[in-house]
Parts: structure tokens; C-alpha cells; sequence
């Protein structure tokens, strides 16, 4: 049977969200790629339909991962501060720390990528400077787009590392302020306005 293009590209994002979702949650390296297959329900051969395999596999999840954690940003309405601070709550939030599967793939995928090669890296690369541009629309500024980023990653991967939920709480608590601030909001919003 012969599927039509719009079916077939449906398939692959089908394929590369599931893939990603896994990856995140248990790391890429340490999963293989019939486990890759079976997270998304298909076998390895209909992985090597869409994929020239593992490494390839990867990139396109990098390059799927990032733009959809660049398109949630680019959808944040700058001129509204309560907007911009509930997308930063959301990111330091307990819900993202304990469901890395559906969260952003930089806590997660960093560490695999900084020992990837090169054809892995330049996507890596292209994807975070298209967060950081949209990052930036929301702090004016790409200085502290770049501290917002660094912060908010590292913050995530040091809260998912702690197996007190306090400590996981106060990690996030001090750098949602430290955000606030280099956002310019004078007053740090209240717990009950976080979402």
C-alpha cells in the first residue's frame, strides 16, 4: 500500500515526538533504537523508513525539540508582563523538573550533545539561537536573554538531580526571583498568580 506525502510526513513527526518525548525522559545514548522505536509504537524498520538511523534520528529530535520550545516563546506576548512571568514560572516549575518527557530538550539533551560531533552540535547550535532570539523579544535584551537561559536550564537539571522535593522547591523559588529581576518586574509575582 502506498501512503501519500502528507501521510508520511505525518508519520515522521508522529515518530519524532514520541522518540523525543523518550529521549528526554531516559536520555538518547542510553536507549536504543529499538527501544526508540518501540516509545513510539512502530518497529526499527519503519525508524530506517524516515531516518538514515540512530545519529540521524537525533538530529532531526534536536532540531523538532528545540523549534517547538522556540515556537512556545516566540508565542509569549512580550508587551504582557504577566504573560512573560507565567511562562517563566512554568519552566521552573515542579511540573517541568518531573515530566522532562514533555518538557523543554535542554535540561535533558545538553549533556548528550556536548559529547555529540559536529552534524549533532550546528542544529544544537541553529535551535538554541532561535530560542535565544525569541527569549530575547521578551527581555529587550539578548544579554540577559542569554543569563535567563543559562539560569533556567541549569535550575531545571539541578532540581531533577535532588531527591528532596524542598530543595527542588527553593532551587526553583531563587531563580524564578533572579529572573524577575533581570526581567526588570519590581514586584516578584505572587505564588497564587504562577501557573
Amino acid at each position: 500500500m502506498r501512503y501519500n506525502a502528507e501521510y508520511k510526513e505525518q508519520a515522521r513527526e508522529k515518530l519524532l515526538h514520541a522518540c523525543g518525548r523518550h529521549a528526554k525522559q531516559n536520555g538518547f545514548n542510553a536507549t536504543g533504537l529499538a527501544d526508540l522505536a518501540a516509545a513510539a509504537g512502530v518497529t526499527t524498520g519503519s525508524v530506517y523508513k524516515h531516518f538514515k538511523g540512530k545519529s540521524d534520528l537525533f538530529v532531526n529530535i534536536i532540531q523538532a525539540e528545540l523549534k517547538r520550545t522556540a515556537d512556545m516563546y516566540a508565542s509569549v506576548d512580550s508587551s504582557d508582563p504577566v504573560q512573560v512571568a507565567r511562562a517563566l514560572a512554568a519552566y521552573l516549575s515542579l511540573a517541568h523538573v518531573h515530566n522532562a518527557g514533555a518538557g523543554c530538550p535542554l535540561p535533558s539533551l545538553t549533556p548528550e550533545v556536548a559529547r555529540a560531533d559536529d552534524e549533532v552540535k550546528l542544529p544544537f547550535e541553529q535551535g538554541v539561537q532561535a530560542i535565544h532570539a525569541n527569549v530575547t523579544a521578551l527581555t529587550g535584551d539578548a544579554h540577559s536573554a542569554w543569563a535567563i537561559m543559562a539560569q533556567n536550564v541549569g535550575a531545571v537539571m539541578l532540581a531533577r538531580a535532588m531527591r528532596s522535593e524542598r530543595l527542588q522547591r527553593e532551587v526553583l523559588s531563587a531563580v524564578r526571583q533572579a529572573g524577575e529581576k533581570i526581567m526588570g518586574q519590581d514586584e516578584p509575582m505572587q505564588p497564587g498568580q504562577r501557573s
